[in-house]
């Protein structure tokens, strides 16, 4: 998969760790997944926000997202792996009654790389191939 690809070498070249054979452990921010599972991870990420995401808006470090009530138990289940693998995100997860709210915080120290850990949440991993960063464009939050 392409997409996922380049999401790797990106974050390769801007010192994220992706636990395969080229991963620079020295780096404190992290995901544990091998590079295959981490293409899964992402397509299955991408898939749920592309048929069940109602709304994304970022807030500084922290991504704000609705889903539809349909999506809960799909989505308790892929908060619960992303626990383990990106154990340094904050996972906050609560419902209303009519969504599912999912707040992720990304540590102090992910700076300006925080929309790359975000992209494939809001369906924009797409568009990592362009130079997009906080002030680009592929931060900004609306609806789906």
């Amino acid at each position: 998969m392409r997409l996922s690809a380049v999401l790797l070498r990106r974050w390769r070249r801007e010192g994220f760790v992706v636990n395969d054979r080229h991963a620079d452990v020295s780096v404190p921010i992290a995901c544990t997944l091998e590079a295959r599972e981490l293409r899964s991870r992402f397509a299955e990420i991408s898939a749920l926000a592309d048929h069940a995401l109602l709304h994304h808006e970022q807030e500084g470090r922290t991504l704000h997202l609705r889903y539809g009530l349909g999506a809960a138990a799909q989505l308790e289940r892929l908060v619960a792996r992303e626990r383990q693998c990106c154990a340094f995100l904050q996972f906050d997860m609560h419902r209303t009654p009519d969504a599912v709210h999912l707040d992720i915080t990304a540590p102090a120290e992910a700076g300006e790389f925080v929309p790359l850990l975000y992209a494939h949440f809001v369906g924009q991993a797409a568009r990592l191939d362009c130079a997009c960063g906080p002030s680009g464009g592929c931060s900004s939050g609306g609806r789906r």
